[in-house]
């Protein structure tokens, strides 16, 4: 069954059929994707998930995330199936009934530190508008510099991180700066680490983005549900 991995132990989804508010609630975490809705009285209305390593088994994650064989410090997952994850879940809740146009405020939460790199000319998708006859992974399949993103797990970037802390005159002054020293998961450091072993990945690109991103793709395929 392609229900099999949602998180969602079966519930009554009849009430989701009226027009009571609302309130829907995102999250991003390392090996899932998971929506709940609330009502004004903040009851659990709807809860679904889409398990990256079982329900998206395409791209070969182990707990939504890759370890480079030959570098393990280097874990990464793959972008497009954060996007993938998307189009399924509101699938499954078109399937289950939920309503769209009753929700009256979104928010989201996501793993710290993952960052997209968005290759040059993909903002030119946005602005032409999406297609609501297509899945966005269809859509921005070729929209992405590189193909996986660096993760929280990461702890590839040692060599950057000193590099920060010695320009900047060391850990304690990172620290007084920015509030932390320079960590490996640290998306700056991620950055510098691209700049200098990929720069045809950062010459290809036209913006970086961390969980926004996902914000991006989740208000605009919800603006084009909401009109069909």
């Amino acid at each position: 069954s392609s229900c099999i991995g949602f998180m969602a132990q079966k519930r009554d989804h009849s009430s989701l059929s009226c027009q009571s508010p609302r309130y829907l609630g995102l999250d991003y975490s390392t090996q899932q994707l998971k929506a709940v809705a609330v009502d004004d009285d903040l009851h659990e209305v709807y809860q679904c998930a889409i398990n990256f390593e079982k329900d998206l088994p395409e791209f070969r994650t182990e707990g939504g995330f890759c370890v480079d064989k030959k570098n393990k410090d280097r874990v990464t997952a793959p972008t497009l199936m954060w996007v993938k994850a998307f189009d399924t879940l509101l699938e499954q809740m078109k399937r289950d009934g939920f309503n769209f146009a009753t929700v009256l405020s979104v928010s989201g939460s996501g793993q710290q530190h993952g960052s997209v790199y968005w290759k040059k000319g993909s903002g030119e998708v946005f602005e032409n508008g999406l297609n609501p006859a297509n899945t966005l992974a269809d859509q921005l399949k070729n929209c992405f510099a590189t193909e996986h993103s660096p993760i929280w797990r990461d702890s590839s970037t040692t060599a950057e991180c000193q590099r920060l802390e010695n320009e900047l005159g060391g850990a304690q002054q990172v620290a007084n700066i920015t509030g932390s020293r320079a960590y490996e998961r640290f998306t700056g450091n991620q950055i510098a680490k691209i700049y200098k072993e990929s720069p045809d990945v950062y010459e290809n690109c036209e913006r970086i983005s961390g969980e926004q991103f996902r914000g991006v793709a989740f208000t605009r395929k919800l603006r084009t549900n909401r009109l069909q």
